[in-house]
């Protein structure tokens, strides 16, 4: 534009003025850089920072940008101006990508930062106990180790857009304060006005079309949870992922639910409602826009403004019973026990947006190109002898007949991926579902003729009735794929035997093949993951002969040198 304008009026013989950066109080100090780390697990922390990194430059500012994993530790201690962007993962973790630099932050040799001014905002879900943990730890550290904070830290729940799209804009003031407006000048056409500067913005993938082929049980009968395997048509040019992602599945609420909701609320479902500026019908915005399977802290929290029930008001004050009676409910469940008649626009504002489940991706697109494979458990549960299904899992397994079509958007996980090296060995850990992305991954060693062994270490209730995909395991067997498979079925014997007992049983083998440079994967939740990362320290001290501090230097070795990978949920 610059260029153009100036072009257009050497034409026309126009004098133009030159405008200058308007002025700031503190005077830019010299050699001053900005970094923006980022520690993300489905990308909405990469896509806040990337938003903000494109505001610093819109100033003229060319900030670092670089994900915590690929950040070198000990660089903070030449940091003077750091924004920090972080989510936080189950029971208040931080995410794979941001655990190296956590735990040097917390740990001895963790410097002094007296000369760095920081700014840290947190993305998390107020309905965990550790709302937005790992951002409070990296702004309590920071301030520990001397730094001294550009702007107050920031923790964002669910609907974080607003906020931190606030928090970026008084971050890039605070920044602009110390680096100064660095912009090239620019001469504008006449009577033109300057673009005003982009708000930092989540990326949303935009939604791609899949269609059901196939839809069958992989647990018995009498199993105690129903576990399915999906099968769903792609256009492979569309729709590219690798062995380790996860697929985002958009669905609808369950019409009868939304027709329960509209006669317990006394709603007319033709009324319009505007959701993001856009006027809909209510029973539109409830069937496909809005989340009522999913009852939030934040949706309680709301229809106790509308009711004004002192009873519910006095149930939300206190957050550990919030939590609880949030968790083992849905939105029908508390307007039943709590009635009201709201207007449709109150309704419609107290319950969050519909957002779409991720499910690991169990296929290898090396395989089925023009396909994608997952495996979901059905969420079934009873709340007043009344069943209740899972708001993805019901519409899925339940609801979605076959060649229906469905929404679907890829949400990759570059921390989750097969060793380049065909001949490196790998080690795979999961518990129920969270075997998943391991059949992707055997299918992806198969069709790239990779020669590494593999063994696979698999756990769930019942051999007979829950074994996921066992004769694809026994067809790996056969094939000389996979070279070694232990299980762990817990309900099949007295005293319950998990992952983590095998662990420790095969403790020498295991270590064994991690000295021959195997890879080590763990899937599951974030409880099985604690007790496997427990188990591997006990196994590691044991077979090496080491203290308890020393094992877990080793693993932390692993993790820095990408052989020690989870993905934990």
């Amino acid at each position: 534009m610059a260029w153009v304008s100036g072009y257009l009026a050497a034409l026309s013989g126009l004098t133009v003025a030159v405008h200058q950066a308007p002025g700031i109080e503190r005077a830019p100090e010299p050699g001053l850089t900005l970094t923006i780390l980022y520690g993300s697990q489905t990308g909405n922390a990469r896509a806040v920072a990337e938003s903000l990194a494109g505001l610093v430059r819109g100033r003229g500012i060319e900030p670092r940008l670089a994900s915590m994993a690929d950040y070198r530790a000990r660089d903070l201690a030449r940091e003077r101006l750091l924004l920090v962007v972080v989510s936080t993962q189950g029971e208040g973790e931080p995410p794979e990508s941001a655990r190296e630099l956590h735990a040097f932050l917390h740990g001895k040799r963790a410097p002094r930062l007296d000369g760095l001014r920081y700014g840290v905002l947190g993305l998390g879900d107020s309905s965990y106990q550790h709302f937005c943990q790992t951002a409070k730890d990296f702004a309590g550290r920071l301030d520990a180790l001397g730094g001294k904070p550009l702007l107050d830290p920031q923790y964002c729940d669910v609907l974080f857009q607003e906020v931190s799209t606030a928090w970026s804009q008084t971050a890039l003031e605070r920044v602009a304060e110390f680096l100064g407006q660095r912009e090239a000048q620019i001469i504008p056409l006449p009577g033109a006005r300057p673009a005003p500067a982009s708000a930092p913005k989540p990326q949303t993938a935009a939604p791609l079309a899949a269609v059901l082929l196939e839809n069958r049980p992989l647990t018995t009968a009498d199993a105690v949870g129903e576990v399915r395997h999906l099968a769903l048509a792609i256009e492979p040019d569309a729709l590219r992922y690798t062995p380790g992602d996860s697929l985002g599945i958009w669905f609808h609420n369950d019409p009868a639910l939304v027709d329960r909701v509209l006669a317990a609320t006394d709603l007319d479902g033709d009324q319009a409602v505007t959701l993001d500026g856009q006027a809909t019908e209510l029973r539109e915005a409830l069937g496909h826009r809005l989340d009522l399977t999913q009852l939030h802290p934040t949706v309680v929290k709301g229809w106790a403004g509308l009711t004004n029930s002192r009873e519910l008001t006095a149930l939300c004050e206190d957050a550990a019973r919030l939590r609880e009676y949030a968790a083992g409910r849905q939105f029908i469940d508390l307007i039943a026990e709590y009635p009201g008649r709201p207007e449709a626009a109150g309704l419609a504002s107290v319950l969050l947006p519909l957002r779409p489940r991720l499910y690991s991706i169990a296929s290898s697109q090396a395989e089925t190109p023009d396909e994608v494979h997952l495996t979901v458990a059905l969420l079934n549960y009873q709340v007043g002898g009344q069943e209740r299904l899972g708001g993805a899992s019901g519409f899925l397994t339940r609801r979605l007949a076959e060649d229906s079509p469905i929404r679907v958007h890829l949400a990759e996980n570059p921390a989750f991926r097969l060793p380049a090296d065909g001949n490196a060995p790998v080690i795979m850990v999961a518990a129920g579902t969270g075997v998943a992305p391991f059949r992707a991954f055997l299918q992806q060693r198969a069709a790239q003729g990779d020669r590494g062994r593999n063994w696979l270490i698999f756990g769930n209730r019942h051999f007979r009735r829950d074994f996921l995909y066992q004769l694809d395991w026994q067809a790996h067997r056969k094939a000389g794929l996979l070279s070694r498979v232990s299980v762990a079925f817990s309900r099949d014997q007295a005293d319950k035997r998990y992952v983590q007992h095998r662990l420790l049983e095969q403790g020498r083998d295991l270590y064994a093949w991690l000295q021959e440079g195997a890879y080590l994967y763990c899937c599951g939740s974030t409880a099985m993951g604690r007790a496997v990362h427990e188990a591997l320290l006990a196994l590691i001290a044991r077979a090496a002969g080491v203290g308890p501090e020393s094992a877990g230097e080793r693993l932390e070795t692993l993790r820095r040198e990408g052989r020690y990978l989870r993905d934990l949920y």
